[in-house]
């Protein structure tokens, strides 16, 4: 009798007599990849998080910090109410305040630089774990992570100075207007609206150069025109997933102060990766629809199973052949029953003759060959199916909607070709695409 296996075995080393893996198992589409990474490598999502928070201590510290500090500056000197009583009187004591609430803000962000940038050589290994889930490869998270860091450390420290500075620009103006009263109105829209779209198109460019830079071997130049090129020429998309991987910073901020401890804790363990691996999948299909057939040796569709039509066609006719060897005498005796009325092998009798087996054998040639029409048959209907439908697919076109959707079909073509000659201008000359032996 075999024995039976404990707990920790099939915690450690998974389910005996699991079904052989074929190539029509993998998703069959970057959403798919998406769940199929979120619902099925959560735990290796966990470990990228809880690794990436180590990187972001120092920038956490240093806001906590500098939020104490404020804190405790406005303890000490009221600038709001209290002057006077207690308090020595400071003419313009609001003002006062507002500028050096004002400058505190300054100094948080300018030193909040060097914290991004240490954060981001944690997130050079998180998008390399990531990128070989998506690519559905086997990954040792803790040594794929740091040998990611090694690998774009530096690449990535200039990525995220680069996302600092904006960051620092979009926070400067917005807190000047504190201190800005004299400035009109209609100035301070202006102002803040090109702050929005910099600091938009900066994080957009960022994530494009993040998934680059693991993906391709690419000079700086060419990772940042090509991050510009994707980042213009797919705004709808680009905001869309924007607005998706901000959702579990949008929650923390909702969140009642009761709840927050706990959605820092659910944020730190899934927060960072969730946010990488949804840049990575979009990007991914990014490159497959734009890049991926300019450089030499990349893979298409990595991680993914997408047939054509010819290999829909093979798979149900190969199905229906697997079904009728499978079932068999069943399955035939059925479909004989109807075609020979219940006709069936003539039974041998206890002494029988060499006559009797020349019988036997001829119903087995003919049942046989009964088979092997009816697999004909099948698929000449399946044939005969696909060209029905395509047909009425035509007939169903009416004049006017074909005309219709010939003129939104060649405007949609347009607008297509005027974004990708945009990328088409990306250089590609100097890209390759990067293998990874770390599995």
């Amino acid at each position: 009798m075999a024995q039976k296996k404990g707990l920790i075995y099939r915690l450690t080393m998974g389910k005996d007599n699991l079904p052989d893996f074929t190539p029509n198992k993998l998703p069959g589409s970057r959403w798919a990849v998406f769940k199929d990474v979120f619902t099925n490598r959560l735990g290796a999502m966990a470990k990228v998080s809880l690794l990436s928070v180590l990187f972001a201590i120092p920038a956490i510290a240093w806001i906590v910090i500098m939020s104490l500090v404020k804190a405790a500056d406005g303890t000490i000197i009221p600038y709001s109410s209290n002057l006077g009583i207690g308090y020595p009187v400071i003419t313009n004591a609001a003002a006062i305040g507002a500028y050096r609430t004002f400058m505190y803000n300054v100094y948080t962000y300018v030193m909040l630089i060097p914290g991004l940038m240490i954060f981001g050589v944690g997130l050079a290994g998180a998008f390399h774990v990531l990128k070989l889930l998506a690519w559905g490869e086997g990954v040792s998270v803790a040594s794929t992570f740091f040998n990611g860091i090694k690998k774009n450390w530096s690449r990535f420290l200039f990525i995220f100075f680069f996302f600092g500075l904006s960051l620092f620009m979009f926070m400067f103006n917005i807190r000047a207007y504190s201190v800005l009263d004299a400035m009109p109105a209609w100035l301070r829209t202006v102002s803040l609206v090109l702050s929005v779209m910099q600091f938009v198109m900066v994080t957009c460019m960022t994530m494009y150069m993040c998934t680059q830079e693991v993906t391709y071997k690419l000079g700086l130049g060419a990772l940042i025109k090509n991050s510009f090129l994707l980042t213009v020429a797919l705004i709808p998309q680009n905001l869309f997933f924007l607005i998706l991987s901000a959702i579990p910073i949008v929650i923390l901020l909702i969140l009642p102060l009761q709840f927050a401890i706990f959605g820092w804790l659910i944020f730190a363990l899934l927060g960072p990766a969730y946010m990488v691996l949804i840049y990575t999948v979009f990007s991914q299909w990014v490159f497959d629809k734009f890049v991926n057939d300019k450089v030499k040796g990349a893979v298409k569709n990595r991680g993914m199973y997408v047939p054509d039509a010819e290999t829909d066609k093979a798979t149900e006719i190969e199905r229906i052949r697997t079904r009728n060897t499978q079932y068999g005498a069943a399955y035939v005796s059925r479909r004989l029953s109807s075609i020979d009325k219940g006709k069936s092998f003539t039974p041998l009798a206890t002494t029988f003759s060499r006559d009797d087996l020349a019988k036997m054998n001829e119903e087995k040639e003919i049942m046989r060959e009964e088979i092997d029409k009816e697999r004909t048959d099948v698929e000449n209907q399946l044939n005969e199916e696909y060209e029905r439908i395509e047909q009425e697919k035509k007939a169903a076109e009416k004049p006017n909607r074909r005309a219709r959707r010939a003129e939104e079909k060649a405007k949609r073509a347009a607008q297509a070709e005027e974004k990708e000659s945009a990328i088409a201008t990306m250089p590609v000359s100097e890209e390759e695409y990067r293998e990874d032996d770390d599995k």
